[in-house]
């Protein structure tokens, strides 16, 4: 990942609070920004252990459909002005969490497997072999 002195390392409030829009006076901080990213003026990092927070505030106190959430986070993790590792795997990621009953974690496991491991998972949880591509095993 490559950074300069434009490069701010992205918290979980920031996100929430524009795709939530719930507080008057972050709201408007938060929007800025995202504008500063999506206009190239500004460079995010953003470590995925942040995407699974964002998805579990969305879910549990916002109650926000996995479709709404997974479309507002792909189109942020698919700016050009956020840096974050393996982006493809977590655009798949959303994808399979939007499409699935897999919680988050298990969406990441799984796109994992389908990027790295020709969809081979060792998991216990059954319901991932329902996900096209993988195949769970429960030992090697």
């Amino acid at each position: 990942m490559q950074t300069n002195d434009r490069t701010y390392s992205l918290d979980t409030n920031v996100i929430v609070r524009f795709l939530t829009r719930d507080d008057e006076a972050l709201y408007p901080k938060a929007r800025d920004i995202m504008r500063g990213i999506t206009e190239g003026r500004l460079t995010v990092a953003c470590d995925p252990v942040i995407l699974a927070e964002v998805v579990w505030v969305l879910t549990t106190f916002y109650k926000r459909s996995r479709t709404d959430i997974s479309r507002a986070l792909a189109a942020i993790v698919k700016s050009d002005g956020v840096l974050i590792p393996h982006r493809s795997r977590y655009i798949l990621a959303l994808h399979i969490f939007a499409n699935t009953n897999a919680h988050f974690g298990d969406a990441c496991a799984c796109a994992a497997a389908l990027e790295d491991c020709d969809g081979r998972l060792l998991s216990f949880d059954r319901e991932l072999s329902k996900i096209e591509g993988i195949t769970r095993s429960e030992g090697p």
